[in-house]
């Protein structure tokens, strides 16, 4: 009759598992592999969703793309912004984020970079000045003078209407009293007048000739 097998434990007290068995731990329970291997995998996706929150955070909370328009003082008229022009410069990168557009007494900036498009992005309108010592002010264009939207009641076309490489964005800059007596000036009221009951476009782009951009002569003829 075979004897019966006996238990040594080690030199901890705790007795070695027989085949199939879980070991005991050191504090008597067993050995729980399926709980190490779960707590495993959160403690991974814990890491990963930290990591996402750091990179993504400062993303959401970064200045959106958007235009910041730099007008000579008073300036009321059009303006015709020349994007993908090979012969200009990038447009300036402001700290806010902004890219920066200095429109000349002409009305036509040139840039070689795309138009940006993007509707969380808020656009900025100012004049500048000059004081007698040379600094540049800074003041904003009044609300009224800009309208709301990412056209600002403006439109793009594939061309320059002759002035050149590229192709360009019309704005209007000036108070609803001179806006509604220059043609196009806001194109979204040309879209609305030519879309029909059942959403249709009848006109759905602008034909030359194009808005004339500089600055308007004021309405009582005086410099």
């Amino acid at each position: 009759m075979p004897g019966k097998t006996h238990l040594i434990p080690n030199s901890k007290g705790v007795p070695p598992a027989r085949s199939g068995q879980s070991r005991p731990t050191e504090t008597g329970g067993p050995r729980r592999t399926w709980v190490e291997l779960v707590s495993g995998l959160m403690n991974r996706l814990a890491i990963c969703l930290m990591t996402l929150l750091v990179v993504l955070f400062p993303a959401y909370g970064r200045a959106k793309p958007h235009y910041t328009f730099i007008l000579p003082d008073g300036y009321v008229g059009c303006v015709q912004i020349v994007f993908n022009d090979p012969g200009a410069s990038p447009l300036p990168l402001r700290k806010d984020g902004g890219y920066e557009i200095r429109v000349p007494e002409s009305g036509i900036p040139r840039t070689s970079d795309f138009r940006v498009h993007d509707v969380k992005g808020k656009d900025e309108f100012y004049y500048r000045s000059f004081l007698p010592t040379g600094k540049m002010e800074l003041h904003l264009v009044p609300s009224e003078n800009v309208l709301p939207g990412v056209d600002h009641g403006g439109f793009g076309v594939a061309d320059t209407g002759g002035k050149g490489p590229g192709y360009s964005w019309f704005v209007f800059i000036g108070p609803s009293e001179v806006r509604a007596k220059v043609p196009d000036a806001d194109f979204d009221k040309v879209i609305a007048a030519h879309t029909t009951p059942d959403g249709h476009f009848t006109r759905i782009m602008a034909t030359e000739p194009y808005p004339t951009p500089g600055r308007m002569p004021p309405p009582d003829g005086k410099p």
